[in-house]
């Protein structure tokens, strides 16, 4: 449901821009680009291959700020579990 929210095209900018600077990134973002080009996306196996080349700071930071796009418009976005005791 995410996707489909208003602002998500937004998010999405906001990640690339911040992601921008980061070398193994580029090279991992070219491969997700070849491997999506034959429009099945991509595997949960091969996702969890590319996050491994990853440096574990950009994970951490990947994840942050989509869970913070989650909880700034949860209102939109009931759907998804956010961990914490702020929404206990």
């Amino acid at each position: 449901m995410a996707l489909y929210h208003e602002w998500f095209g937004d998010f999405c900018l906001r990640m690339r821009q911040g992601i921008q600077g980061m070398e193994d990134m580029q090279e991992i973002l070219k491969k997700v680009f070849d491997e999506s080009q034959n429009g099945e996306g991509i595997s949960r196996k091969k996702m969890e291959e590319l996050k491994k080349l990853m440096n574990e700071k950009t994970v951490q930071s990947i994840e942050d700020e989509t869970l913070e796009f989650i909880k700034v418009n949860l209102n939109h976005l009931p759907m998804y579990y956010i961990p914490g005791d702020e929404f206990t």
